[in-house]
């Protein structure tokens, strides 16, 4: 599940950076503007304070962990990494299907069916392999296809990192309707915090030395804030946002 990020605001910059890449979302699944945020960071005093102590952990708490999981066996990292995306797969079928796409909804349950099938339970990826990418879904995404809430604020949260508003209010929901913790797995609460946890370890050490490119930043908080928000707008909109309108230039006036 994709709703427990790593430890600080770089977690999922990563993923900001190199985009998503599915299939296009039809413009009658979502709003046409691209305004999907607001303008202001009504919180940004909070999250300037958050986002200093989330590189404080990552300094005293994070590095040490990265440090410990990455000298793991790479066939170690890439099944741990492999077994927690593919427990995601489920929550963001019920979201597919929510928001309307039906063949995505169709293409991330084969995909989930043959990772776990003939992927020793995902800890193999062969769907990807075979072409099946995968773009996660949550609730937030959800409430915005619906038009329930258009527009949503920036927020750092401590440990967990980046989220918007919108998806801060979906995240716990999300998580305890999960049908991989409901209906197909019989875990107790232990070690399902174990997997969130594993799975927040994962993200944050293959990402740990993005970290240390903020200091290159004149305002790394701003930095941060600009890219998970790109990452979000890209994720409403299946990797292909609109792209602002430009009025012409009349070439004339000058």
């Amino acid at each position: 599940m994709k709703q427990i990020k790593a430890f600080l605001a770089l977690t999922l910059l990563f993923l900001t950076l190199t985009g998503c890449s599915t299939q296009p979302t039809k413009k009658s699944e979502i709003p046409a503007e691209p305004t999907s945020f607001v303008v202001e960071d009504p919180y940004e005093d909070f999250n300037r304070a958050m986002f200093r102590f989330n590189l404080a952990v990552h300094e005293t708490v994070g590095k040490p962990i990265a440090r410990a999981y990455n000298s793991l066996p790479s066939p170690v990292k890439t099944g741990a990494h492999n077994f927690v995306t593919n427990l995601g797969v489920p929550l963001t079928v019920v979201h597919d299907l929510l928001q309307g796409k039906v063949e995505k909804a169709a293409t991330d349950f084969m995909r989930f069916s043959i990772n776990t099938v003939f992927g020793l339970g995902g800890l193999l990826d062969i769907a990807s392999e075979a072409g099946m990418t995968y773009q996660p879904e949550d609730l937030g995404q959800t409430l915005y296809v619906w038009g329930v809430w258009e527009q949503t604020s920036y927020l750092m949260l401590p440990i967990l990192g980046p989220y918007t508003t919108r998806e801060a209010v979906g995240a716990p929901i999300d998580a305890a309707a999960d049908p991989v913790y409901t209906t197909l797995l019989e875990t107790n609460g232990d070690t399902r915090a174990a997997l969130y946890v594993l799975e927040g370890i994962d993200t944050y050490s293959n990402n740990v030395q993005l970290i240390d490119q903020l200091k290159d930043q004149p305002d790394p908080y701003l930095f941060v804030r600009e890219a998970y928000l790109q990452h979000r707008l890209n994720l409403l909109y299946d990797g292909n946002p609109p792209v602002a309108e430009i009025d012409d230039i009349d070439l004339d006036d000058f």
